[in-house]
This record gives C-alpha cells, structure tokens and sequence, in this order.
C-alpha cells in the first residue's frame, strides 16, 4: 500500500503515459501535481520515484538534471485503477445509504401520520 504523496505521484504517472509509452517528464511538473500543503519538494519526489521503481509500480530509463524518462508498469496501473474503483464504490455505498435513510424515513413518516389519522377518525 502507497502512502498519499506516493499514489499521487503514481496516479500523475499514470496520467501522464496513458498511451503505455515512455514519457519524459520534467521535475518540475511532477512536483506541481501534489497540493500545496503537502510540500513536496524534488527531493522527495526523486525518493518516492525511486521506490516506485524499485517495487517495480515505474520503469525509470534515464533521470539526469530533473528530467525523467518514465512509464508505468502494469502492477502501477492495476493500484491506480484500483484505488479509482475503491473511490467509485464508497460513492456508491455512501449514495445508498443516503436514499434508504431518506426513503425509511419517508415510509415512518407517512405511517405515523396514517396512524394519527386512524386514532382521530375512531375518536
């Protein structure tokens, strides 16, 4: 599992090469991709290709003077992809959940009302 800074450089990659070719990518680019509270620096971005490389998520050709040549490898994108679907499905639930609240809620309601309703009409 990637931390956050990771996958997000992942998903960057991923985006970047979505034709499955080579991409040559500045430094710079890569590190304007993380939000601006993450402080990512070159360094760190340097560090965390680097063990992206090594568990075998990019493939690094060349990276001299912050220029990378990169692609990503079928396990990157099979964590990209998943980590999309695992977004996708929480949505979903999170969907579900709020129309069958909404819909039981309806159902009491008009329920109690019919209730109150019955008692007035018998009294």
């Amino acid at each position: 599992m990637l931390d956050k800074r990771t996958a997000i450089l992942l998903d960057k990659i991923n985006d970047l090469c979505r034709e499955g070719s080579y991409k040559i990518v500045d430094e710079e680019d890569l590190v304007s991709c993380f939000p601006a509270r993450m402080k990512a620096d070159a360094e760190g971005v340097r560090q965390m290709l680097e063990y992206l490389s090594d568990h075998r998520y990019v493939d690094i050709k060349y990276a001299e003077d912050g220029v990378f040549c990169l692609s990503p490898l079928p396990e990157g994108r099979l964590y990209t992809e998943k980590a999309h679907e695992a977004r996708s499905d929480r949505f979903r639930r999170r969907r579900d959940i709020a129309v069958l609240t909404a819909l039981g809620a309806f159902i009491g309601a008009f329920a109690g009302s019919l209730a109150a309703w019955l008692i007035s009409a018998l009294l």
